[in-house]
């Protein structure tokens, strides 16, 4: 791989933006084999028609085919890139996310930390640095050419930021992406699940114990949905407002009452700072706003027939996970699934970690033979009988 896609990759994490060079892969998509190419044309054109039966029909359209065109990216740079230990650099870049956040919660809460706070990041959410844990400890276990010391250094800050963050979805990714690891023949992965176990253990002593941190006891903590069934009822209302189309790309917010009648927030490391949400980003205050669930989340914003794209994608993507048995690739692939079942972990733009998931697919699609890589790391001619080959 070239030093200076290795840089890049490193950076992105720190400055989530460079991921917009995602589009750049929209090239590769020449080099796939007619499975992945139906299924991922369904996809984009699923998405583009669900978009014209939703309320605002031209915005619709327009935010849809940006959102498809860069998920299509991004697979294509997982083309591109053919090999998910080129996923390597990404640990450098998480481990400056770690320090940061660590010293950051250490500026906001002090000694509260340790008693009930979770970390803050000022700008990635208590959840992404969680999942932000979890991706840097498969990292560290699935990238046995990094440097030792890079790999345990960051495994153990990794554990520590999942931990604090308190992030029941990303201790869930971990396990099951770990164990999907080791069934398709990543024994390594074992001591991801290992690494999942201490967590456990560490929150289960917490919890016994006299002093009370309430960041690693709400781990244990499964009857707190966190008014996410509130949030679900609301997505499941704008599916039944526009059952085909949905609310529409990005326009899901205002159904979700329970969140957008609180107004324009940031997130708690940014407030905590002494950040507040401008004026001019108030209008726009819904568009982050998510279901907290991947199957209700494109039923509320897509409807049924982008629910149906969202689906054929997911099974292409799953069915080349399967076929490429890339322990690395299933990992990520399975655990934000799982994950997905309280979160939106693949749900793009977000903050480079939905984006590591379509890199990661299209990994799968080179390793599984639905994609031609391009094991140069650079632009080449495509064989195009190869496309076709066995």
């Amino acid at each position: 791989m070239p030093r200076w896609l290795a840089y890049y990759l490193a950076l992105v994490p720190v400055f989530p933006p460079l991921y917009l060079g995602g589009f750049y892969g929209l090239r590769f998509l020449r080099n796939l084999a007619p499975l992945a190419r139906y299924g991922l044309f369904g996809f984009f054109a699923l998405e583009l028609l669900a978009a014209l039966f939703s309320p605002r029909p031209l915005l619709s359209l327009v935010l849809a085919l940006v959102r498809a065109l860069f998920v299509l990216g991004l697979i294509g740079i997982g083309v591109w890139l053919g090999r998910a230990e080129r996923l390597g650099p990404l640990l450098y870049g998480y481990l400056v996310v770690y320090l940061v956040a660590l010293g950051t919660s250490w500026t906001v809460w002090g000694e509260r930390l340790f008693a009930w706070a979770r970390l803050v990041h000022p700008y990635y959410t208590t959840v992404s640095l969680g999942l932000a844990g979890a991706v840097g400890i498969l990292l560290a276990v699935g990238v046995p050419s990094l440097p030792r010391w890079v790999r345990i250094l960051a495994g153990a800050l990794a554990l520590v930021v999942l931990l604090f963050a308190g992030s029941r979805g990303a201790l869930l990714a971990l396990f099951v992406g770990a164990m999907a690891a080791a069934a398709l023949g990543g024994r390594r992965f074992l001591k991801a699940i290992g690494v999942g176990g201490l967590a456990v253990g560490v929150a289960l002593f917490v919890a016994e114990s006299e002093r009370r941190v309430g960041a690693i006891t709400r781990l244990l903590n499964l009857k707190n949905l966190s008014g996410r069934d509130k949030v679900w009822e609301g997505a499941v209302e704008a599916f039944r407002a526009h059952p085909l189309g949905g609310s529409g790309p990005y326009q899901l917010g205002p159904y979700l009452d329970h969140l957008y009648r609180a107004g324009c927030h940031l997130w708690v490391g940014a407030e905590r700072l002494g950040l507040r949400c401008p004026a001019w980003l108030e209008p726009f205050a819904g568009a982050w706003l998510i279901a907290h669930n991947l199957l209700l989340h494109a039923l509320g914003e897509t409807g049924l027939l982008g629910t149906l794209g969202w689906a054929i994608l997911y099974l292409v993507s799953g069915y080349a996970v399967v076929r490429a048995r890339d322990p690395l690739v299933a990992a990520i692939f399975f655990g934000f699934l799982a994950m997905g079942l309280v979160d939106n972990p693949t749900l793009v733009p977000s903050l480079s970690l939905a984006e590591v998931f379509w890199v990661a697919v299209g990994i799968a699609l080179a390793r599984s033979g639905l994609a031609v890589p391009l094991e140069q790391g650079v632009p080449g001619q495509v064989d195009e009988p190869g496309l076709h080959a066995p």
